[in-house]
């Protein structure tokens, strides 16, 4: 994806959270591609891989399984609940957790398992409670939060297995606290927006033409 169309979608939360799925597409796949159209959540999965491969896979399995169990909660509650939570203080939940995530990836420094394990579950859970599409009901619904599951799960292992691998090389691991700063930054930016008065998608009416009611 072009950087200049990544930063619009980035500064348009409205546009960018939007949760419709693809007409044409099997619920499964529309809840497979759901997290990689919405950039508050590729933010907080990347941010959560990253730290976790920073602090090694292995010795972290636990923070993988809390990060999964948080997912199928989230999904398993939105899928019986679609009202459990408005969408807007989820939005600003889902970005706080992705600035705070990627400020913990910048100074690259060990933290504790039991702290990064309630991270990761929170994390999940926030996901998971985001993926509910506009249209799908009943078994169709079951299929959408399926897919974004598995989509949440897989996205995740990739940034956390390039974070560990890259842990061997002076320069890639600047590279990977670099790549945090500019996840905090941007998360922080829409967060911001977010959290304005007027909100990002409020725009001015313009006055009626002369003569026209109203």
């Amino acid at each position: 994806m072009n950087s200049r169309w990544l930063w619009l979608a980035l500064i348009l939360p409205g546009a960018a959270l939007a949760h419709s799925p693809f007409k044409g597409l099997g619920d499964f796949y529309n809840g497979i591609l759901h997290p990689l159209f919405v950039p508050a959540q590729l933010l907080v999965v990347v941010a959560l891989g990253l730290v976790i491969g920073q602090q090694g896979v292995q010795r972290h399995l636990p923070v993988v399984a809390g990060y999964a169990l948080g997912v199928v909660a989230g999904l398993t509650l939105i899928g019986q609940y679609p009202q459990v939570v408005a969408p807007g203080q989820l939005e600003v939940a889902i970005l706080g957790t992705a600035v705070a995530l990627a400020l913990l990836v910048v100074p690259a420094r060990a933290l504790p398992r039991v702290l990064l394990t309630v991270l990761a579950a929170l994390a999940g859970l926030l996901l998971g409670l985001d993926s509910l599409q506009s249209d799908p009901a009943g078994s169709a619904r079951t299929a959408a939060l399926f897919g974004s599951g598995v989509a949440l799960y897989l996205l995740m292992l990739y940034p956390m297995t390039l974070a560990e691998y890259l842990q061997g090389y002076i320069w890639a691991r600047i590279g990977t606290r670099v790549l945090g700063s500019w996840i905090a930054a941007s998360a922080l930016l829409v967060l911001v927006l977010a959290l304005s008065p007027s909100g990002p998608d409020v725009v001015p009416a313009s006055p009626a033409p002369e003569g026209y009611p109203g």
